[in-house]
Order: C-alpha cells, then sequence, then structure tokens
C-alpha cells in the first residue's frame, strides 16, 4: 500500500476488511458462503477468503435484463459488474503458464497470477498504469499483489453500481478526505476517499453516494 502522508493511512488491507466495509456501505452485513471450490489450479488465499464471503453470488447474482450491466444492487453486482472476477473453480492456465482471475468487462485488461507465485499480481492489456493505448496480451509483472487487485475491483464495482455523479475535471471534496484504499501500482488512479460520515467516496472524478 501507500506509505501514509501527513497521518493518513488506508482503511482496506485486507478482503475480509474491503467485504466488513462493503456489507455496511450496501446493508449486507450477512454472510454469503459460496460452495467448496474443486480445481486443480492453485488458488491464492485471498480468493478463497472472497469465495467464503461473498462466492455464493457468483450463482445467485442475477444482472437486469437489457443492453446495460446493472444489477437491482450495487452488492449484487460485486463479482461480475464494471469488471468480472472469474470463478475459481474455472481457472484455466494459458499458453504462458498464466491463470487470468479478473478481466475488464469489454475484454481490454486482465489481472493474472502464476500459480508457483499466487500472491504475485501480473497485468495485460491496456490497464491504468500509464500505458494508455498498450493493448498488448502479454502478461507483465507489477509490483502489487492478487489481494490488491481484489480490493480495487470490488470497490470499482460497489461504486458503479451505485448512485453517482462523475465529471472528470471535478476535484475531491475537502469532506473525503479518508484514504479508504489506494496502490501506488495503479499509478492512473487517484484510490478511494470517504468522509467522515460514510456517505460519500471519492475516486478519479466519480461521486459515490450511500444508497
Amino acid at each position: 500500500m501507500v506509505a501514509p502522508e501527513d497521518g493518513v493511512r488506508d482503511m482496506l488491507k485486507t478482503i475480509d476488511e474491503a467485504c466488513d466495509f462493503i456489507g455496511e456501505w450496501c446493508g449486507e452485513q450477512a454472510p454469503h458462503p459460496g460452495e467448496p471450490v474443486t480445481t486443480s489450479v492453485a488458488i491464492p488465499s485471498c480468493v478463497l477468503r472472497l469465495n467464503a464471503r461473498v462466492g455464493e453470488l457468483w450463482r445467485s447474482a442475477k444482472r437486469i435484463p437489457g443492453p446495460l450491466l446493472e444489477y437491482a444492487t450495487p452488492f449484487l453486482g460485486l463479482l461480475e459488474g464494471q469488471d468480472r472476477i472469474l470463478h475459481p473453480s474455472n481457472y484455466a492456465v494459458d499458453a504462458n503458464g498464466i491463470v487470468a482471475f479478473v478481466c475488464e468487462n469489454q475484454g481490454v485488461w486482465q489481472y493474472g497470477f502464476n500459480p508457483d507465485r499466487v500472491d504475485r499480481l501480473l497485468v495485460s492489456g491496456d490497464w491504468c498504469d500509464g500505458l494508455r493505448g498498450d493493448f498488448s496480451t502479454e502478461w507483465r509483472d507489477v509490483e502489487a499483489t492478487t489481494e490488491d487487485a481484489l480490493i480495487c475491483t470490488l470497490l470499482i464495482n460497489m461504486c458503479m453500481q451505485s448512485d453517482t455523479d462523475w465529471d472528470d475535471n471535478s476535484p475531491k471534496p475537502e469532506s473525503t478526505h479518508i484514504a479508504l484504499w489506494r496502490h501506488p501500482a495503479w499509478s492512473d488512479f487517484d484510490g478511494f476517499w470517504i468522509n467522515d460520515e460514510r456517505t460519500l467516496i471519492y475516486f478519479s472524478g466519480w461521486q459515490v453516494r450511500r444508497r
């Protein structure tokens, strides 16, 4: 994570902390555990913890019919909203020996890992590390973990399904002074910031209001 600056410390550092926060934000405190995972492919521990917390959504969450990718509530879109978190039972090793575990919904980029180093994050495609326009399918190593990527993906999916205002030129409101989550590897992304009342989240021009 980004080192604390002027006493600022990120709230969310683990999948469990992220699930606790999202449950509070969405009013979904009960656990939604998934079925046991059966696969011969190595699985990051953060994915197993995610499955234990909200994995049931892989089976039960249904998108609203229509051209837009949306769900009845932000909570239901956690695993297959803006970005798709793949079910671990469907993991497969590609020709380069890498397992994809998150895909942008239009295939612009992917997160992956090497089964021999499951905690180390790999990315491919036009991801937010400054390349902008490089759609290479080759995997590249970044200074982050698979858990970092899952936390960011869950927050993005929750926020994009919530009540939002977007203005690319909008400055961060002074009230959103608490660092919810950020990471230096996401170099073209300013992280998520929240206010004291936990009613407003800001990230990259988006202002997300709690329902």
